[in-house]
């Protein structure tokens, strides 16, 4: 999977400017790190390395929104200026990465781990 491939998919998921997505080099960095450690088969095709490409910078863009919800106001007035942050960026962010998951899990094992009870 190429770095450069995936932050420019990064770029056209989020609609950041290239200054904007050199601030989360490292966040995408360690997207790629995780994928690459959850692809089930180290050999791919240039099709799936470009699907693995997109769905890395969708996993991008799913952290990128969930820390920018972090760090902006919902509700915001002051005088006769209101301001509303909706959360519609979230969950844009968590559909696309659901429908992204459950498209390359031909590739990648992504399975969520759980404990669960088991009587004996």
């Amino acid at each position: 999977m190429s770095l450069k491939d995936v932050i420019d998919r990064f770029a056209l998921v989020s609609g950041l400017e290239q200054e904007e997505i050199s601030k989360w080099f490292f966040l995408i960095l360690d997207c790629i790190q995780y994928f690459e450690s959850k692809t089930k088969n180290k050999s791919l095709s240039e099709s799936d390395k470009k699907r693995l490409s997109y769905a890395c910078a969708v996993y991008a863009y799913y952290k990128y929104s969930l820390t920018q919800s972090i760090a902006t106001a919902y509700n915001f007035k002051a005088g006769d200026v209101e301001i509303t942050q909706s959360s519609s960026m979230i969950e844009s962010a968590v559909n696309l990465w659901q429908q992204q998951k459950q498209e390359i899990s031909d590739i990648v094992d992504l399975d969520d781990f759980c404990f669960t009870r088991v009587r004996a």
